[in-house]
């Protein structure tokens, strides 16, 4: 029996470099699953910076855990 492997998906709110915010750094930054109420609520936070901040200026990272 041959049984597909699963990838694990992390994901994290990151933001770019124009954006200066003392009050937060990205290397503190926690990966979270990337199920689906995650991804919603990274996606919600990350539009809302969007507005605050600028366009695409905050985005989702993933990466394989």
């Amino acid at each position: 029996m041959n049984k597909a492997l699963r990838v694990m998906v992390e994901i994290r709110l990151r933001r770019s470099e124009i954006v200066h915010d003392s009050t937060t750094d990205d290397r503190l930054s926690l990966w979270i699953p990337d199920l689906p109420r995650n991804r919603e609520k990274l996606a919600q936070a990350a539009e809302f910076a969007n507005r605050l901040h600028g366009p695409d200026t905050h985005w989702i990272e993933e990466r394989q855990a």
